[in-house]
């Protein structure tokens, strides 16, 4: 079978991951880089690939990646009306309107939209949704890059995209999107430029958030402004069925699996993950950096067949909806309810 034919749009560090990760599989292969610069497609086709061009346009692709900081729709609905496949780093946009738009705009093209949402493919992710399949409550703690006090825009985009991933993966953990949002927050100063005013939580504690999908099950997440705790790293996840309770940390390498109430539990053996007994609890251990990455390019390539779907354009603007909801909660302070996402 002929590799999967992969374009790159945007060859920045979110353009060198996705290479690293086409370059790492034997059904894909990097057709071009693409980038305004030609010097930043050059040097990205000089390390993994490809020939460096700046427009994906007449070139024989299978999946086109967008790797940019702003998505543009009219690319993306360009390319899926021409036949090829479009591999989306979140977020599908930052308004919920146009991304509403962009979800109703590509639903039926002859190709298909996928949302990059990583942290669904992390191997122990697919561990506790093994062992914890149907969770009753968990609390997501991710450290949010506060970056220089010179540049807001940091702020306001970490801010952003941290908690828009860890809020798509708590919906993947329960299966559903929360019924009501309660958060709490403040604003940052109005940005200087723009006509747009931006809010986002300045605080230590970024970002805390309850969500609940119904009265028995419910979620926390804290998005913390500052680095990674130098201990447990910048992802900790705490997740519980009432039965067995799983928690991750170390930035997705390390997790714990203990079963309550003198029960026993014994973990599925998944590629990727290294399993050791200690007493009643299993330890886990990612063994390979940025694998999840490159089981999200397979999926998308392969169509996932009997593996995790990659999530569509519609499953985008749900999570830009829920996003914003939850930053609106922040920063106003006022229980946010979503009947529709």
């Amino acid at each position: 079978m002929p590799a999967h034919r992969i374009g790159i749009l945007g060859c920045g560090a979110r353009g060198r991951a996705f290479a690293a990760a086409v370059a790492a599989l034997d059904a894909t292969e990097l057709i071009v880089c693409v980038d305004a610069d030609r010097s930043d497609a050059q040097a990205l086709a000089g390390e993994f690939g490809g020939q460096a061009v700046t427009s994906w346009a007449d070139q024989a692709l299978d999946t086109l990646i967008m790797a940019v900081p702003r998505q543009d729709a009219a690319s993306m609905q360009a390319a899926t009306q021409a036949g090829i496949h479009v591999l989306v780093d979140p977020p599908l946009a930052r308004g919920v309107v146009e991304a509403r738009r962009i979800a109703r705009a590509v639903e039926r093209r002859p190709a298909r939209v996928g949302v990059a949402f990583e942290w669904r493919f992390q191997p122990l992710v697919r561990l506790l949704r093994a062992v914890v399949p149907r969770p009753r409550f968990a609390h997501l703690v991710t450290a949010v890059d506060a970056g220089p006090p010179q540049a807001p825009v940091s702020v306001r985009d970490s801010c952003w995209t941290t908690p828009h991933h860890a809020l798509d993966l708590l919906m993947h953990l329960f299966g559903e999107a929360p019924a009501e949002i309660v958060a709490d927050g403040g604003p940052l100063p109005a940005p200087t430029q723009g006509p747009a005013t931006v809010v986002v939580p300045p605080r230590a504690d970024a970002l805390v958030a309850e969500l609940y999908f119904d009265r028995e099950r419910h979620a926390a997440l804290t998005a913390a402004g500052g680095g990674a705790d130098p201990e447990f790293g910048s992802v900790v996840l705490d997740l519980t069925d009432g039965k067995t309770r799983v928690r991750v940390w170390s930035n997705w390498t390390a997790a714990e699996i203990l079963p309550l109430d003198g029960r026993s539990v014994d973990p599925p053996w998944l590629p990727g993950l290294r399993l050791e007994r200690e007493d009643r609890a299993w330890m886990a251990h990612a063994e390979h950096e940025g694998q999840a990455l490159a089981d999200l390019v397979l999926a998308f390539a392969d169509g996932a067949p009997g593996g995790v779907s990659v999530p569509g354009a519609a499953d985008g603007a749900r999570a830009v909806a829920l996003t914003r909801a939850v930053l609106a909660g922040a920063a106003s302070g006022r229980t946010q309810t979503l009947r529709a996402a």
